[in-house]
């Protein structure tokens, strides 16, 4: 396995104002300065390709591939959601990042849901076929450019809880859609990772690494957060310090076969962001030798 970071750990568009951004370049320094070589691309980064890749190269940096939220649910905006996502795929790949990383777009009740979904506001069977059928169509288009669709478990979206995570893998083609495990959404959304890893451990394809402070989760059920004030009020831990159970996923993804990127992230931190990612890369470490 290997390690990368991700703008999000210095840069959150869920919460632009909690901190002043960092702004790029500065931000490649920041990667690298943290010990990184690899990283995923961010709205605020470079859109043409050949600067990106010069400023990429003198930092020794790789870029994998980038989020994009989709609202592939809806069936009458499928097609030009799809159109979109085919689009920022065309950019991957003029950058050599195989990874297009999609997730529900979610909205405003499913944000203020997070952590404490209510079950019954979920998907239809017809917006899970949407769902589905868009991501297949999708992934079939990227795959001819070297453009994997891997599928991110998320808070404050339709595919937050581990079961809504489970119907996605069953109602997705193996062949197309891998999945983007991330173990501190799933926790957050109130998911076993170990659980969830016995039974779809093969289909992880990409890997988002945090962990949960739990007294914060506590915090956010009984008051009912949104994902923002989860958020500002620094839900995701420093990696090792939560309720995640890191160590033991990483294991898990060992016993799965799991051989590639486990890209880490703390989206929000009291500290110092640079000395958080390089803090929590010593941490992981050890753990994939």
């Amino acid at each position: 396995m290997n390690l990368a970071t991700a703008p999000v750990n210095w840069n959150n568009g869920d919460v632009t104002d909690y901190r002043p951004w960092v702004p790029y370049p500065a931000l490649l320094d920041e990667m690298a300065a943290a010990g990184y070589t690899a990283t995923e691309w961010g709205m605020n980064m470079e859109r043409d390709a050949a600067k990106l890749m010069a400023d990429l190269q003198k930092r020794d940096l790789q870029i994998l591939g980038g989020f994009v939220g989709l609202e592939l649910r809806n069936s009458q905006k499928r097609e030009q959601e799809i159109a979109r996502a085919l689009e920022i795929g065309r950019f991957f790949q003029s950058i050599g990042a195989p990874y297009l990383i999609a997730a529900d777009s979610g909205d405003e009740r499913r944000r203020a849901e997070a952590g404490h979904v209510d079950p019954s506001g979920g998907l239809s069977k017809e917006q899970w076929k949407s769902l589905a059928t868009g991501l297949n169509d999708l992934a079939r288009e990227l795959a001819p450019m070297g453009v994997n669709v891997v599928f991110h478990n998320h808070v404050g979206t339709y595919v937050e809880t581990e079961a809504e995570t489970a119907t996605l893998l069953e109602e997705t083609d193996p062949a197309l859609v891998s999945w983007c495990l991330d173990c501190g959404h799933l926790a957050y959304g109130g998911g076993d990772n170990l659980r969830a890893l016995a039974k779809y451990g093969n289909r992880v394809g990409y890997v988002h690494i945090k962990d949960v402070d739990g007294r914060v989760l506590h915090q956010s059920r009984e008051n009912g957060w949104s994902f923002a004030q989860a958020l500002k009020s620094y839900i995701f831990a420093p990696l090792g310090e939560g309720i995640a159970r890191v160590p033991e996923v990483v294991a898990a993804l060992r016993q799965a076969g799991y051989t590639g990127w486990l890209v880490i992230e703390q989206d929000t931190t009291p500290d110092d962001p640079t000395a958080v990612a390089a803090k929590n890369r010593r941490y992981l470490e050890p753990l994939i030798k």
